[in-house]
């Protein structure tokens, strides 16, 4: 079965022809096709890892080059590649965390559909546990049930819902999140500890005849409370004022991730996507009326993964590193793209346009970063923000023309290429945008 869907992905990507397309375009294939193909399967199977390690590899060939053809580097690791778009990656799904928040649906179902008929057959094979939330733990020696996969994910669902009370006859008084952000017994761990009953679920505390019949909580200790403990059985009574049972009603399970309370595969994946471990300038990257390579470079630029003559370096070849626009020193994404003689003539060109005094941070990241808190007004917002992502690929263009190509550029045929590319995009996307190069300049100058 697996191999079907490894031979539906290698089909997949021999009609688009990789070589054609941009990084950009390659991204966002992988993205809508080839991460959607084995959905129906890993939302009832769990996914081998050998099976996932090949998937991985066929989409980190098509979008970086390589395979037994080519080698090319693959810039950037997979796992950030695999982070969504405003934690720095390219929000291609992680395989492996989609399988298990797929597959978590059924602990939530399971959870929720106790009359339908599959549950009533889980349940009679391996049985109940925690109130009948979940089953019992399988422990088949041998052989990967079903049941059995779904099962051992239980803890990614559990730990992520709470609990509305009804009748409290399946909410653990103390175990289980239904009176605030944690659990009483983690809450106020001296009180669980005097507690008597510490499997009680909540309908016994629940007293129906004290305070005249309108029923109040009665929890049973095994001494009386010192003074010093005085303070945090207040506190405790505090969180339970205000909750009470209501019989007729049945106890609830609530999703802690959305604001709905129902589960969502989607809630649960971004909440085991991992963090980004500092800010990341997403929004200039990707939030901006500019090509998708163009984009894409600008994110190779922001974790500093463009193959400039010091990365290559660092991979193991051994050459000479000066920058190729300046001939003055070593080349560096940061130094290229921002500090080169020949790069800071844009940089002054554009903040002349917009009338707009600044100064340059020391890397791309912190550039954009400080990009997208800057504004200018609101009718040339749009050109601003896509300004800086068109300087980097007019740099990036012209550097490697003279390095493969050694074509020579001029000042005034480089400031002349940024000011065509920033004015073709903004013709694309802004309505009222000017025709004419000469027409636009005056337009953003009209700030």
């Amino acid at each position: 079965m697996w191999d079907g869907v490894e031979e539906r992905f290698r089909k997949r990507l021999t009609m688009w022809k990789r070589q054609y397309l941009s990084k950009g375009g390659r991204a966002t294939l992988i993205r809508s096709t080839l991460s959607n193909l084995p959905i129906y399967y890993m939302s009832v199977l769990r996914l081998p890892s050998s099976v996932r390690r090949r998937l991985e590899q066929i989409q980190r060939d098509f979008l970086w080059g390589g395979g037994s053809l080519e080698r090319k580097p693959h810039l950037v690791r997979w796992k950030v590649v695999c982070l969504s778009k405003k934690k720095g990656g390219l929000g291609i799904k992680c395989l492996s965390n989609l399988n298990k928040a797929l597959l978590s649906k059924w602990n939530w179902r399971f959870a929720n559909e106790r009359e339908a008929l599959w549950n009533q057959v889980i349940r009679g094979k391996y049985g109940e546990d925690r109130g009948g939330w979940r089953t019992r733990e399988v422990r088949e020696a041998h052989g990967v049930g079903l049941w059995k996969a779904i099962r051992m994910d239980w803890d990614l669902v559990g730990e992520r819902i709470s609990f509305s009370v009804g009748n409290g006859r399946r909410v653990s008084f103390w175990r289980d999140r239904w009176c605030g952000d944690a659990p009483l017994c983690d809450s106020f761990p001296s009180i669980y500890a005097l507690s008597i009953e510490k499997e009680a679920w909540v309908a016994d505390v629940w007293d129906p005849l004290v305070q005249g019949g309108r029923g109040g909580w009665n929890p049973c200790f095994s001494r009386a409370l010192n003074d010093w403990e005085m303070e945090e059985a207040e506190l405790f009574l505090g969180c339970l004022h205000g909750k009470r049972v209501i019989g007729d009603e049945d106890d609830k399970v609530v999703w802690t991730e959305t604001k709905s309370g129902m589960f969502s595969a989607k809630s649960l994946y971004l909440a085991l996507e991992a963090d980004c471990p500092s800010s990341f300038p997403s929004s200039c990257i990707w939030k901006v009326w500019v090509q998708p390579k163009i984009s894409f470079f600008a994110w190779e630029a922001a974790w500093g993964k463009a193959l400039t003559l010091d990365l290559v370096q660092r991979r193991g070849w051994s050459l000479a590193n000066r920058c190729y626009m300046c001939m003055e020193k070593e080349e560096t994404i940061d130094h290229l793209l921002l500090h080169c003689s020949k790069t800071r003539v844009l940089w002054e060109l554009l903040f002349s346009l917009f009338g707009v005094s600044w100064v340059m941070p020391c890397s791309v990241r912190e550039t954009l970063l400080s990009w997208q808190t800057s504004s200018v007004g609101k009718k040339h917002r749009k050109v601003w923000r896509a300004a800086p992502l068109h300087i980097f690929w007019t740099v990036w263009k012209a550097r490697n023309r003279l390095a493969f190509k050694d074509d020579v550029i001029s000042i005034q045929r480089l400031k002349y290429s940024f000011l065509c590319s920033l004015w073709s995009e903004a013709k694309l996307f802004i309505v009222e945008c000017p025709q004419t190069l000469v027409n636009f300049i005056d337009w953003v100058g009209s700030l």
